[in-house]
């Protein structure tokens, strides 16, 4: 039975990729304006988790409940979890070759629903205002996530999911994406956070999820895995 109740609400999912069984009964809840840290040694089963939760076509979702703002999910192909609100920034960032910066954030209020306007987004990312000419794959690695992230506003996001928003970016530009995503925590955007630099996403979160083999080892506030020595060295070798 799904708990509709919660703003986003994840019941007892299971997910394969091919015969592998990469998700296995993974539950939680988010509430409006909460940023939730999922954790987890490589290959504990994150990435999938955000990618069954998007609706992405593998890895497939054997059995379990999605519901945003008690609406099911479960049942939906991408685009159309795309359409009620679930925005996805993959890691390898997907920015469009050939399209200009501005050209890419116009595609994706090609469909209805339209979240931010063009300038509100440069407004926020006055990097992405000064290149909005210039092909959106000749920018560096931090430029094309902010992009990213930019694009997903563009439509009307509910819950923004981001897949390693700091793999491969110099700590500067890390700094630079921190900023960002502190912004966006301010505007009360509902977020869950996928990253190898673990302290930086606890830091940035309110709860944390914990995988360990695709299995859920902690669910509790970020606050209690930055104070718990052991659980981070147990599970997230730091």
């Amino acid at each position: 039975m799904s708990n509709s109740s919660s703003f986003f609400s994840v019941r007892d999912i299971h997910a394969y990729y091919g015969e592998s069984y990469i998700v296995q009964g993974v539950s939680f809840d988010i509430e409006e304006g909460e940023i939730l840290a999922l954790l987890g040694r490589n290959g504990a089963g994150k990435t999938s988790t955000l990618r069954a939760l998007a609706r992405v076509d593998t890895p497939h979702l054997s059995h379990g409940e999605i519901h945003l703002e008690g609406q099911p999910i479960h049942e939906m192909k991408s685009y159309q979890a795309a359409q009620a609100g679930i925005q996805l920034v993959p890691e390898d960032r997907r920015i469009i070759g050939g399209l200009t910066v501005e050209e890419n954030l116009i595609l994706a209020q090609v469909e209805e629903p339209i979240g931010w306007s063009i300038e509100k987004i440069y407004d926020h990312f006055p990097r992405l205002g000064e290149r909005r000419n210039q092909d959106g794959i000749t920018m560096s690695g931090g430029e094309q996530q902010m992009l990213a992230v930019a694009r997903a506003l563009a439509r009307d996001v509910k819950l923004l999911i981001l897949d390693e928003p700091y793999e491969g970016l110099a700590p500067v530009i890390v700094h630079e994406i921190e900023r960002i995503l502190m912004e966006i925590r301010k505007l009360g955007i509902t977020t869950i956070i996928v990253e190898q630099n673990a302290v930086a996403a606890l830091q940035l979160a309110d709860k944390a999820l914990i995988l360990d083999m695709g299995k859920i080892a902690f669910r509790g506030t970020a606050k209690e895995v930055l104070e718990d020595k052991e659980l981070r060295h147990e599970y997230l070798a730091i």
